[in-house]
């Protein structure tokens, strides 16, 4: 893989140049324990769409979805016998094809997979199934960083994890935590090129969510400059193409695709990490410029 160092800093977003400096593998979590100062993140104005229910024409599409379901399991199950010659020799060129045919199904599977839950999401469903639980982000977040460190292999890609120091908690379903900040690694993992970078940092610091009216209390001034950490911030980073400003709330939109996207997207992933965000009280945005790479930003409020 290549280094951090091989790659100039003028092709390193803002967050990949202040990760430059760290040593650490791609199996280990490394934070920090010195005492700093609490950073306050102001999350930018958000203009979610108002919830909304399943549109009655929505309905036939996640029915068939559940019914590919089962068949795509068979598919696959079979297509991975024959690979693997257990149901007889196969070419070369046979084994191409075969792999050919197993990627597409699992594509397909992908999809059908976020067409259910996307449904779910609509319809208020997915924060009634699971019983929420005060999750170790470092943990959950290692655990899925090293799920996907084949494929930044693979990819040539420089693949880095920075952990929280203290190991904060968030109140959340830790599949849920692990499936939005899968989506937006998978997508830094698409969009860098060869040699690029991929960051992934935790991080605690303090989310004022009171409104701007609370400034004053009994009419005493706040004291704005007593901040405690009392929330988690997750960012991946990346260093590929960017996107403009004019897009940035446009992205997190469902089946929402950006012009010369990869036609094997669906428009899905962004859209489901958004609403599981928020189903879970936090918030998910997005920093980016053309030519800049990216920076994707998820913060939560820490478990008590």
């Amino acid at each position: 893989m290549g280094k951090t160092s091989d790659i100039p800093t003028d092709q390193q977003c803002p967050v990949c140049q202040h990760l430059t400096a760290l040593n650490s593998n791609t199996s280990q979590c490394n934070s920090t324990e010195e005492a700093a100062e609490v950073v306050e993140v102001r999350p930018p104005e958000q203009h979610s769409a108002a919830r909304q229910g399943v549109e009655p024409q929505f309905f036939p599409l996640v029915s068939a979805a559940h019914e590919f379901k089962t068949p795509l399991v068979v598919m696959l199950g079979y297509t991975d016998l024959l690979r693997n010659g257990q149901l007889g020799p196969v070419n070369a060129k046979q084994k191409q094809v075969l792999g050919e045919i197993q990627e597409s199904a699992e594509r397909l599977q992908k999809l059908i997979r976020d067409l259910v839950v996307l449904c779910e999401l609509r319809a208020g469903e997915q924060t009634k199934k699971v019983p929420l639980e005060s999750a170790d982000v470092n943990e959950h977040l290692t655990e899925l960083f090293n799920y996907w460190a084949p494929a930044a292999k693979n990819r040539n890609i420089e693949y880095k994890l920075r952990c929280a120091p203290g190991n904060p908690r968030v109140l959340i379903d830790p599949l849920k935590l692990q499936h939005i900040v899968s989506n937006l690694i998978e997508n830094a993992l698409k969009f860098t090129p060869e040699r690029g970078q991929v960051r992934v940092t935790i991080s605690p610091c303090f989310w004022e969510r009171r409104k701007a009216q609370s400034h004053f209390l009994f009419n005493m001034e706040r004291k704005v400059n007593v901040k405690i950490e009392n929330a988690v911030r997750i960012d991946v980073c990346d260093t590929g193409p960017g996107i403009s400003s004019e897009h940035h709330q446009d992205i997190f939109g469902d089946f929402v695709q950006l012009p010369g996207a990869s036609a094997r997207g669906t428009g899905l992933g962004l859209a489901i990490a958004r609403r599981l965000t928020e189903t879970h009280g936090g918030v998910i945005w997005v920093e980016s410029e053309p030519g800049t790479g990216s920076r994707f930003s998820i913060l939560f409020a820490q478990a008590r």
